[in-house]
């Protein structure tokens, strides 16, 4: 019979050395590197001679001028490390011839490599038992054995699985996971390896006590955001699902969970959480111009937690040229609060612009809850008091009780700088007569955006938004409740709002309807620059035979900042190039 080298002990040689392929120290990487003494490596592919250069010793010691005798003795030690080298690729009858020669002033080495016929595994048997032996994560990894029949005996898969095990065990709370087997058996003469594996999960863990340390909520109301509960299986992906509910809270500017398994006990591992207090107020101030609608400033302040319950605010105010506004919210979590929340919103507004001017109020009470594909799901009451004055015009007051639902996700890779991504939003509402208002309507609208990157890194952005409404009486609808287009986020190369039913004296009145869509092609340049062309259309009408698809196209430059791209464009309308616009803005592309 052909004597077989047992694995344990082949790997007590070449595992730690391959080991030392991927953990070299800092030292002795910046050593080679800066070694003047060259090492070429001949009759090898990529892949064996980058490993054979990772395995030889340091040349820290090795200089131009070194005597034959200190590079003789450096050429026997680097001989056992070449063959620990090959061998970890799975070449065990591989030869070295390694020879010093002057090359310029210094010294140089040359490594001639005769790797010979690799060995290839033959059998794979891996085995998982215990009480984790049925679980998901175990099967998923056992399902692609870390070689098929014919492969080449490359260690590093070997570890690569092993470490897939242990790294799942230690992650779902099997501490005393152990392999009862684990050996490699080498043929060097027919070039032919057997893997077995027999890995024992042995017990899972518990979590055992949850303590918690924070000053902000009481005690019921900081128990609705906890997700890891005593007796619960140990998880630490739950751990850290429950330390990014708590981070997402908006109460605490740090957030640590740990479970302590070194201090576990019969099987029990107690966890800690500890969550610092942020400010407890914010304060935010914004001035912008729009060659649109002018100078306008605005100011906000939040109050992260109003109470111990947890409850939340936001008041808001806005001046400009010709408008005034302001606000608050006030949000309470309720019993899933990561996901589920109720709101008051209360807003003011008051226009006034030439031969043009609103006053209103809304109240709105809205219920919101995220499910679990993540569309952000809300319904609404809301109550709106509005009068408007147009020049020439009868005043209109009115007032509407509008019950409604909204729908809203986002999918993207980045939220700063997506790369590829789609948005959708959707919202419907409605009056009745009867209900606290004065007539009767219904309203929806519909906007969904896509982004992609194609092969070149040249970026497509797609955009389009619809939507309808019916009422009694048009005239007498808030302004809030009307469609207008035109403007940077509608169709580029129109003034804010300038699209939509009008007075002989140019007054826009807005429209029953909306379609616009929008097309942008972005191109790099340079670094975090590029350059973007775009095209927008639409029209806000009243009647499908007054539809009038108006048209704007420009270009413009993208800039990517730490807070998201900054965009400069120029657009006009195809009808009239003449009239320039600027648009400048600052976010997500979605």
């Amino acid at each position: 019979m052909k004597q077989f080298v047992w694995g344990l002990c082949l790997l007590g040689v070449s595992s730690p050395g391959f080991a030392a392929f991927f953990q070299q120290t800092e030292e002795d990487a910046a050593a080679k590197a800066e070694s003047p003494v060259k090492v070429s490596i001949q009759g090898a592919d990529t892949a064996l001679a980058d490993n054979l250069k990772a395995f030889m010793p340091s040349l820290r010691n090795l200089k131009c001028d070194s005597s034959s005798d200190r590079v003789g003795r450096f050429i026997e030690s680097a001989e056992e490390k070449l063959h620990e080298g090959a061998e970890a690729m799975g070449y065990y009858a591989a030869r070295f011839n390694v020879t010093a020669v002057k090359q310029g002033n210094c010294l140089a080495l040359h490594v001639a490599v005769q790797p010979g016929e690799p060995v290839r595994v033959t059998d794979v048997k891996v085995q998982v038992t215990g009480a984790g032996k049925d679980l998901p994560e175990f099967r998923s990894i056992t399902a692609v054995l870390p070689y098929q029949k014919g492969d080449v005996l490359v260690h590093q898969r070997y570890e690569d699985f092993k470490a897939s095990l242990n790294s799942a065990a230690n992650r779902l709370g099997f501490f005393d996971a152990e392999y009862l087997i684990r050996e490699i058996q080498v043929d060097p003469d027919t070039r032919q390896a057997q893997v077995r594996l027999h890995f024992d999960t042995g017990k899972r863990y518990q979590v055992g006590k949850v303590t918690v340390e924070q000053d902000v909520l009481a005690e019921k109301y900081i128990n609705r955001y906890l997700r890891v509960r005593e007796g619960d299986a140990y998880n630490a992906e739950k751990l850290l699902k429950q330390q990014r509910i708590l981070d997402g809270s908006g109460y605490y500017n740090e957030v640590q969970v740990s479970g302590a398994y070194q201090q576990a006990e019969n099987g029990v591992v107690p966890v800690a959480i500890n969550a610092q207090r942020r400010k407890r107020y914010t304060y935010e101030a914004q001035l912008g111009y729009g060659s649109d609608t002018g100078f306008r400033t605005g100011a906000e302040m939040d109050i992260h937690w109003v109470n111990d319950r947890g409850h939340k605010a936001t008041m808001t105010a806005l001046a400009g040229q010709d408008i005034q506004g302001g606000g608050i919210t006030y949000k309470v979590p309720l019993w899933q609060p990561e996901h589920e929340y109720t709101s008051l919103d209360v807003d003011f507004l008051n226009v006034d612009e030439e031969g043009f001017k609103v006053l209103g109020s809304s109240v709105e009470l809205n219920y919101n809850r995220r499910n679990k594909n993540d569309w952000q799901q809300t319904v609404f009451v809301s109550y709106v008091n509005e009068m408007i004055d147009i020049e020439d015009l009868p005043e209109v007051r009115s007032q509407l009780t509008l019950l409604g639902a909204r729908l809203k996700k986002m999918q993207s890779d980045n939220l700063l700088q997506p790369s590829k991504g789609w948005q959708v939003t959707a919202e419907v509402q409605g009056a009745n007569k009867d209900l606290l208002s004065d007539q009767s309507l219904w309203r929806a609208e519909a906007s969904g955006k896509y982004l992609n990157t194609l092969a070149n890194s040249d970026k497509v952005l797609l955009g389009a938004t619809i939507g309808s409404s019916q009422a009694q009486v048009f005239d007498e609808l808030p302004r809030e409740l009307r469609f207008f287009a035109g403007g940077q986020n509608s169709i580029r190369g129109y003034d804010f709002e300038s699209i939509g039913g009008s007075t002989d004296e140019g007054v826009v009145l807005g429209a029953e309807h909306l379609v616009t869509v929008s097309t942008e092609y972005e191109r790099p340049i340079q670094g975090n620059w590029s350059a973007a062309a775009f095209v927008d259309a639409g029209d806000a009408f009243n009647d499908a035979a007054d539809l009038s698809m108006k048209v704007g196209a420009g270009f413009g430059a993208r800039y990517k900042s730490p807070l998201g791209p900054i965009r400069a464009d120029i657009a006009s309308p195809t009808d009239d190039p003449g009239d320039v616009h600027f648009y400048f803005s600052l976010g997500p592309d979605l």
